[in-house]
């Protein structure tokens, strides 16, 4: 393995972990976002209907994006309404259809959710240069 890459992986590595332990374990929404892959998953997805004005998410649609192995339909609702009841997650009737309520990160969420990102990407940043090979 080319020693630059091996070199440029191992500091990506102590860094993400230094990052996970002095900032996502800190902040209360990575925090949430981290309980499981399936908190993951509903987080990630409701973030991307927040920031990109073209995608809506709803339970339904959750549950039609989400893999039965990841987890239940009882198990996306359960994570919902907690992430409602910690001021992650608002709900947010479509003007077309209201009984359908669209899912949404909360301000306060959403800004942790960018910064978290921006720094996510810092930490991982050094990788985008260096030409990933598979060992033999």
């Amino acid at each position: 393995m080319n020693s630059k890459h091996h070199q440029e992986i191992v500091k990506t590595i102590k860094s993400a972990l230094r990052f996970y332990d002095e900032y996502e374990l800190n902040l209360p929404l990575t925090n949430f976002i981290f309980q499981s892959p399936l908190h993951w998953n509903v987080m990630t997805i409701i973030a991307l209907a927040t920031f990109d004005p073209n995608y809506t998410t709803s339970f339904q649609h959750l549950c039609e994006s989400i893999s039965p192995k990841t987890g239940s339909k009882s198990s996306i609702q359960s994570i919902i309404e907690a992430g409602i009841q910690k001021g992650f997650i608002k709900k947010t009737p479509l003007p077309n259809d209201k009984r359908i309520k669209s899912l949404e990160l909360t301000m306060t969420a959403y800004k942790d959710y960018e910064n978290w990102i921006k720094a996510d990407a810092e930490t991982f940043g050094p990788l985008n240069g260096v030409a990933m090979k598979t060992p033999k």
